[in-house]
């Protein structure tokens, strides 16, 4: 009689289920570091024993980021045989909590798996930030921003002084505070100079710690308008051949009255100004004027504007575009 070919590959199915297989077991999946120096790397040693019944090969290990290397003790192990896999994390750069992985790829039918570590990575002398951002500042008023250095160890953070040699229009003062230290930081807006509107600079401070014998803050720093010119944007669009006049209208946001003294144009032959009003106002009205000899062709250029703002000085630069066919 013929069996159903069914029946007859049942046996070659339980044959296969029952084939000997590698399988990857370690003695623990995470480890924490707790806390650590962001100056040295750690290692720890993850033990990784094969207790299958057939060979086991570890092909690939990927770390879920730059900072972090693998060492294999064996890539391949036989039944009941065990090594190890250390992972070594560097931690510069890194402040704070940090959680990190690394993949293990083997043959193992149930492969990848997965080893986690975790640590708190502080530094000698932490600041509770690196940057310093200003935004909307008025010339006449000064902005005060503070930055706390913590000690990250049992030792008093030491300042020994804060200099910002490159930005006179910044100043800084240091105090203690128990083991932490501050600096204090203000931004004196009249005294950058007329037409910067924005700028980073950089505050050095000087420690007494030789392991963080500097660092460096970046003060951020954005002027806000104190003129607004309308149309914000001169553009001509035009059969070439004729003179082309916009008029613009500036005002100072504040209501002070203000005084234009100089109007410059980036080509004097084509562009100029005129109409300029001799009397202080808070509104002032003049015309952009391109001459009728410029030839078709696309135009980018700007018009220059010194103004006398009740004594202080002033930019203001207004761009102009034309299209002359």
């Amino acid at each position: 009689m013929r069996l159903p070919a069914v029946l007859m590959l049942i046996p070659a199915v339980c044959l296969a289920q029952q084939a000997p297989a590698p399988h990857i077991s370690f003695d623990s999946l995470h480890h924490d570091f707790g806390k650590i120096s962001a100056d040295s790397k750690v290692s720890h040693r993850f033990r990784v024993t094969n207790t299958g019944q057939a060979s086991l090969n570890i092909t690939r290990l990927n770390p879920s980021c730059g900072c972090t290397s693998t060492v294999v003790g064996k890539w391949t192990l036989a039944p009941q045989e065990s090594t190890e896999i250390e992972v070594i994390f560097n931690p510069a750069g890194y402040r704070g909590p940090a959680r990190k992985s690394v993949q293990v790829v083997s043959d193992d039918p149930a492969s990848p798996t997965t080893l986690t570590f975790e640590a708190d990575v502080v530094r000698e002398i932490m600041p509770s930030t690196d940057s310093v951002f200003f935004q909307d500042l008025v010339r006449k008023s000064p902005r005060k921003a503070s930055v706390k250095l913590v000690s990250g160890t049992d030792k008093p953070v030491k300042l020994i002084d804060v200099k910002a040699p490159a930005a006179p229009w910044l100043k800084a003062d240091l105090r203690q505070e128990g083991k932490d230290a501050w600096v204090d930081i203000t931004l004196d807006g009249k005294d950058i100079p007329p037409g910067r509107q924005v700028g980073a600079d950089a505050v050095f401070i000087r420690t007494a710690n030789p392991k963080v014998p500097s660092i460096t803050i970046t003060v951020q720093w954005e002027m806000r308008p104190l003129f607004v010119a309308s149309p914000m944007r001169v553009a001509w669009s035009e059969p070439a051949g004729n003179e082309l006049r916009s008029t613009v209208t500036l005002t100072q946001v504040d209501g002070d009255p203000f005084q234009i003294i100089a109007a410059k144009t980036t080509n004097p032959a084509l562009l100029k100004v005129e109409g300029i009003g001799t009397i202080a106002a808070p509104r002032q009205e003049f015309q952009v004027v391109l001459s009728k000899e410029a030839r078709p062709g696309l135009y980018t250029e700007k018009v220059l504007l010194d103004l006398d703002n009740g004594g202080d000085k002033e930019q203001v630069e207004l761009r102009v575009a034309a299209s002359l066919r």
